[in-house]
């Protein structure tokens, strides 16, 4: 599902990644521990497409993740250790504005939907 194959990110100087190898199976659940400045961070944007790597890659369902390209996102979950939501956009809005980050549209019925299941 997962795979990372020397995946290094540097920024000028800096190598925040340095040939990181990763396999995870599909259903496995897999969590980034490390102390800061570790990379977690870093692995996760590169794999969410939200960074292009300095070298190597990352892999999901087998299809290269490419630097702002949405397509395979939608595949995977990431939760965040601090949400930030934007609190000038209503509740709806911020989940309408995060799904649509993940290649999702909901109608708004279907999102204030979710939100009555959540007890929001």
């Amino acid at each position: 599902m997962l795979k990372a194959t020397q995946l290094s990110k540097r920024y000028g100087d800096l190598l925040a990644l340095d040939n990181f190898d990763l396999e995870v199976a599909p259903g496995e659940i897999y969590c980034f521990l490390g102390a800061n400045g570790a990379g977690k961070t870093t692995t996760v944007n590169l794999f969410m497409g939200f960074l292009e790597a300095s070298s190597g890659g990352a892999f999901i369902n087998g299809q290269q993740v490419i630097a702002g390209d949405a397509r395979l996102r939608s595949l995977i979950a990431y939760i965040p250790e601090n949400v930030v939501l934007y609190p000038e956009l209503t509740g709806l809005e911020n989940l309408d504005y995060l799904s649509r980050l993940s290649a999702k549209k909901y109608s708004k019925a279907q999102l204030q939907a979710f939100l009555n299941q959540a007890g929001l």
